[in-house]
């Protein structure tokens, strides 16, 4: 009861603060994005290798890359060292809200991305957060009818897929897509 409280404030905040937000959409697809930033949920050592191959292989394409993650338990942040590319924040990185106040955060969401990708299998209003207020020209997250203040690109998943299939369908939508195509 009290987390959806919290969060309820959470959601208040996020939509008075991108009132004040001035961006501009545009569609954009992988091949052309110069600068694309990642954000991701790391619980787990196969997740955070996942998103080191995906950011070696953008950047072998000469790609700038910059990777958010969200460390959910404390005790994993010690195992992975930020790399160059790669920042983390924890739950004790967030206000009482939810909100991530870190300076990376801050920084994260002032850069401006062509693409913006999330690739959190499940919904986390911190990641959300982020996505919402980002100045990236793309933002590409996870389907679900609450996303549409925080995403133009939506990939509906189903329940069974493994991070590695979604980064997969992630891959083949941002590949296909007409970069000259007009928002609805």
């Amino acid at each position: 009861m009290i987390g959806k409280l919290r969060k309820k404030i959470g959601q208040y905040y996020f939509r008075k603060e991108n009132l004040r937000v001035e961006r501009q959409c545009q569609m954009t697809n992988l091949k052309d994005a110069r600068k694309i930033g990642i954000l991701y949920t790391l619980d787990n050592v196969p997740d955070y290798e996942l998103v080191s191959q995906f950011v070696a292989q953008l950047q072998g394409e000469h790609k700038e890359v910059k990777t958010l993650g969200f460390v959910k338990n404390k005790n994993l942040v010690q195992r992975f060292l930020p790399k160059l590319s790669f920042d983390f924040f924890s739950k004790r990185d967030l206000t009482w809200f939810y909100k991530p106040i870190h300076k990376q955060v801050r920084d994260f969401i002032e850069r401006e991305f062509d693409l913006l990708i999330d690739l959190s299998l499940y919904d986390s209003f911190p990641l959300n957060y982020i996505s919402g207020l980002s100045n990236a020209l793309l933002r590409v997250g996870k389907f679900s009818e609450e996303n549409n203040d925080y995403y133009e690109l939506m990939i509906d998943l189903k329940p069974s897929l493994t991070s590695e299939e979604y980064l997969g369908q992630i891959q083949h939508y941002l590949t296909v897509i007409n970069k000259n195509a007009k928002r609805l």
